[in-house]
């Protein structure tokens, strides 16, 4: 008889709203035997470098690497025995699959696993902090395994600081088809999680690439600045409509 996978599933949390259900929904996971491993409270950049140089040192106790976000939550209790069978054939060394996005109400790729073959060296751009896997031979992603969407939630409840880094990342990394996408649910929505994303987004300065962690300086005084603005949802409006103008 075979032994259940093993599976180390590694969670950045830094006061995600979801985070409770995050871990309680990796617990209730079915078929197989899993170490979740947390770190907490860490700049991203040094969380990521954290991550990695943890999951290298005791991999060769597991079958399997994911990473599942402190804002995401598995869809179903199956979740990581589904992903772990995408690595039945050797050849597979990566997989991304989609995720129910709340900001832009879409699938976006977003749940990443590895084999023990995939190796980790820390990014070069502390933007892309996750931008740092190789060794790989096929990553599976897109249509290859659309059929396991949603295999979770992304956000599905945000806190205004959480909503407002969202917005104020996606920015910085110029993602602006996912704002774009986010207007337009706002302007038919009219919701406050989406509106402190959108908040973050117009926010922005270039100078924020050095401050958009939560605890940082310039990232709290950018979000208090906001939080006191009677006129924040006016700004946001006229952000949101911004993208839609002939």
């Amino acid at each position: 008889m075979m032994s259940a996978p093993r599976i180390f599933v590694g969670t950045l949390a830094c006061g995600e709203a979801e985070f409770e259900d995050c871990c309680e929904a990796i617990a209730q996971q079915k078929n197989v035997l899993v170490h979740h491993h947390i770190i907490s409270d860490l700049p991203e950049f040094d969380a990521h470098k954290k991550l990695w140089k943890d999951w290298s040192s005791q991999k060769q106790k597991f079958d399997l690497f994911v990473k599942v976000d402190a804002d995401t939550v598995l869809s179903r209790n199956t979740a990581l025995n589904e992903i772990h069978n995408l690595f039945s054939d050797p050849s597979v060394t990566g997989a991304q699959i989609l995720l129910h996005d709340f900001f832009t109400n879409q699938l976006i790729p977003g749940l990443n696993a590895f084999s023990l073959s995939v190796s980790f060296r820390t990014s070069r751009n502390r933007l892309f902090a996750d931008h740092s896997d190789y060794n790989h031979n096929v990553v599976l992603k897109g249509d290859a395994v659309k059929y396991l969407a949603p295999i979770g939630f992304h956000s599905p409840r945000p806190h205004p600081k959480q909503a407002f880094h969202f917005g104020l990342h996606r920015t910085l990394k110029k993602q602006y088809d996912i704002l774009k996408r986010c207007s337009e649910v706002w302007l038919e929505q009219r919701d406050e999680c989406r509106s402190w994303a959108l908040t973050g987004a117009l926010a922005t300065n270039w100078w924020m690439k050095w401050g958009f962690d939560y605890e940082s300086h310039l990232f709290q005084k950018m979000f208090l600045k906001f939080y006191n603005d009677s006129k924040r949802l006016e700004k946001v409006e006229k952000y949101a409509s911004s993208f839609f103008r002939g």
